[in-house]
């Protein structure tokens, strides 16, 4: 359909004008509401150490530690830490990785860690930063595994991706960007678990003897609102064109 035609053959008013600027406004907001992105830092974090169930909170998520899968979902042995990037002494067992001046957070000893909404909505996932939290310093420049990313889906089952570390520069891991968007789309997530793995011949494992270790960055993720938020500007939509017509029926009877 024309739009612009069909708004050529209604007389042009101060009124009809206002409620055209109306109508773009709400098809604007539409777009762009699921769009709104959030971002996990761990900025608003101190430095704390983290065992197997806990659980902290930010950006609207709720972050639950895992324990390795040796434990079980149950273990409370220590599986996570948040580290300053500026502090030289954060990483004195293990060679942690580089290049991030902030804070962030590192699965160690096979932890992983599960993210999701704080009120239950669905989010979909578009990218983090990652690298690779080496147990001992030294050891040569080539990558020792991978990060692994599962998606429970808002509807039920699972997606997965995972992404190689990048290779070691003098020991040490850079930070490297994994874009989730292109892996999963608009697909939408109850929750997300997101641990490593070791590359053992031709299989990248966990349990790994507590090397599989990952640090975590700049999530960034966008909460999906509600079917009824659509339904509402659905009906404000379907009020402005009611008017819309009614104006142009009365203009046209004079």
């Amino acid at each position: 359909m024309n739009h612009s035609t069909k708004f050529q053959a209604v007389p042009s008013t101060p009124g009809l004008k206002k409620l055209a600027a109306a109508a773009i406004g709400a098809i604007a907001l539409m777009g762009a509401a699921p769009a709104m992105a959030d971002t996990i830092n761990f900025e608003s974090l101190a430095p704390t150490v983290f065992g197997g169930t806990e659980v902290f909170s930010e950006a609207g998520y709720n972050l639950t530690v895992i324990d390795t899968p040796v434990a079980g979902p149950g273990g409370t042995g220590f599986a996570g830490v948040i580290i300053n990037g500026l502090d030289p002494n954060s990483c004195d067992i293990a060679a942690c990785p580089v290049g991030n001046s902030s804070h962030f957070y590192a699965g160690v000893n096979d932890g992983s860690l599960n993210l999701a909404r704080g009120d239950n909505k669905a989010f979909t996932l578009q990218s983090l930063d990652y690298g690779f939290v080496a147990p001992v310093g030294g050891l040569a420049s080539y990558s020792y595994g991978q990060l692994t990313v599962v998606g429970q889906k808002a509807g039920g089952g699972t997606v997965s991706a995972s992404f190689d570390f990048p290779a070691l520069v003098g020991g040490n891991s850079p930070f490297v960007t994994a874009s989730l968007a292109s892996k999963f789309g608009n697909t939408l997530f109850s929750n997300v678990t997101i641990s490593s793995c070791i590359f053992s011949g031709n299989d990248c494992v966990n349990p790994a003897g507590n090397q599989a270790q990952f640090a975590l960055d700049n999530v960034i993720l966008a909460a999906v609102p509600e079917p009824e938020t659509y339904a509402m500007m659905g009906l404000g939509l379907a009020a402005i064109g009611l008017v819309a017509r009614r104006r142009a029926q009365k203009q046209n009877n004079v």
